[in-house]
Formats: structure tokens, sequence, C-alpha cells
């Protein structure tokens, strides 16, 4: 089986999970080790993860279905095979996809988290989980989703879990908050959203760089064709950063030169604006003449 059809039988299997469709996805996953070189990376690359919480030790030259059984129990949050079993079998339980949302969220894993429910179907997930009362016991999970919503350009999600009272800078659990997601993977109607609603593009990632900083240096890393106007947007909104960086930018090797022409405009009136009004306080002020 290849890794397309395992991913295909995986996200079938979490919407509706038996134990006979587990057990098939087990076993696909043993022929996916023997057959595709990336997949062993990856789960050479989970091994201790999954050791450390399942007990199960893994051996590279002889991965079985006990070793494919407890890599899928932890990519679900389970301590073992036992456990997973024993959640399905349990109708009136927390569902099997909803505990899959936790570990995911806790791993940082958004993409395949929108993979499992489905693109079109996200909104109405989350919707359900929080009506029922799921994340009532898991906050942190719902703040990591806002975060993902954000990056995955899922606007409603994001706006629905705003409206009942999330932080939007509470999910940073790696390193970047939804607002800096947003700018990052150029998703121009959430920066919108975010914008609109008062919220700040002040608060720094993981590495210093607020929501600005983010957007602009992914315009050069992670280019995507909003990235042009989501600097627009920021700086519209009055997003603080210091003179100078229309230098810097007109260094930079951007992959479009529409997005580089367009941004560098924008930071040089910005930084026009920036020295005038620093001319005329310092006018005011009795100050010696900055000149241009």
């Amino acid at each position: 089986m290849n890794q397309e059809k395992l991913k295909d039988l995986w996200e079938e299997t979490l919407a509706s999970p038996d134990i006979e469709r587990f057990g098939s996805v087990a076993q696909a996953v043993v022929e996916a080790y023997k057959n595709n070189a990336g997949f062993r990376v990856h789960i050479k690359n989970r091994s201790d993860r999954v050791t450390a919480r399942t007990g199960v030790a893994f051996d590279a030259d002889n991965f079985d279905i006990g070793s494919a059984r407890a890599y899928i129990a932890d990519e679900i949050g389970f301590t073992g095979w036992t456990d997973l079993i024993g959640a399905i079998k349990d109708a009136g339980g927390i569902p099997i996809l909803f505990s899959y949302a936790v570990a995911a969220m806790d791993r940082g894993d958004f993409t395949s988290l929108e993979e499992a429910v489905g693109p079109e179907r996200f909104y109405e997930q989350i919707l359900e989980w929080f009506e029922r009362g799921l994340f009532e016991s898991e906050k942190e999970t719902l703040n990591e989703i806002f975060a993902a919503a954000c990056m995955l350009g899922q606007t409603s999600t994001a706006e629905y879990l705003l409206e009942k009272g999330v932080d939007p800078y509470a999910g940073m659990k790696t390193g970047l908050a939804g607002f800096h997601y947003a700018a990052s993977s150029g998703r121009l109607d959430v920066i919108r959203m975010l914008i609109e609603r008062g919220i700040t593009p002040e608060v720094k990632n993981m590495y210093g760089g607020t929501v600005f900083e983010q957007a602009i240096w992914s315009a050069v890393n992670e280019y995507t064709p909003d990235h042009a106007e989501i600097v627009e947007k920021l700086i519209e909104a009055r997003a603080i950063f210091d003179v100078g960086y229309r230098e810097w930018w007109d260094e930079q090797d951007v992959p479009d030169i529409e997005t580089k022409d367009r941004i560098a405009s924008v930071l040089e009136r910005h930084e026009r604006t920036l020295l005038k009004s620093a001319l005329q306080k310092n006018k005011s002020d009795g100050k010696t003449h900055i000149h241009q």
C-alpha cells in the first residue's frame, strides 16, 4: 500500500472508527514502512515519543504489527493499543476523532487535523465539539485550534472561537500564535478579520518577531501572492516598526518582483510619514531639526 492510500484509509478510519478498520490501518502501516523510505524516516523520528508513551521498544529492522499498533495508539493520544480498542468500544465516550485532535494539537500538527476532519467540514466539526462541551477540559487544545484555524485560513472557525472568548494569543505551544501563523501562511482573510476585531499585532513570537515582522520575513521566505497586501494591511493598522526596513527589504531576494516593488513602496511611504512626524515633534519641542 502506498502512502496516499494509507492516508485515505487513515482518514476514513478516524471518521468512522471500528476495530477491524484500525487493524487494517496497522497492517497498512507495516507495509508502508517496508516499502517507503520517507515513511520509515517519519516513523523513526517518532520512535522515541512512541516508546515513551506506550512502552513498546522500537526496532528499525523488525517493525512488526505490534510496533505499528503502538505508533497508531500514540498518534491518537493513547498509551497503547488496548486503550485505543477500549475507547472504540465505548460508544458513549470521547470520539476517537476528538482524541486525535487533542494529540495533533499537542504536536502542532495543524494540517493533519484539517485533513482528518476535512477542510470543508472543519468549521462544523469544531462547532459541534464546542457545543458538546468537549473543550471544557481541553482549554489548551482549544487555544491551539484557534492558532490552527488562522494558519489554515479557516476564518469562520477563528472568528467563532474569538466570539466564544478564546484568547488569540493563548495558543502559542508551537512558538507562534494565530496572528503570526496567518501572516506566515498568507491568509489575508484571517488578517483582515483579526485587524477588524482589534487584535493587537505587537505580541512577539518565539523568535522575538511581531506579526508585521513575521509577515515581511515570510514574504521573502514563504511567499504567497497575498503577502504584499498583508504587509500593507498591518501597516495601515499601525503595526509598529522602526525606520530602516526599506533598506533591509531592498537587499532581499524576493520571489516575486511585483511583491517586492509593492512592499518597497508602502515601506517608503510609511518611513516618510515617521520622519515627518519626528520632524514636527522636534519642532514643537524646540529641538534640533531632523533633515530628510
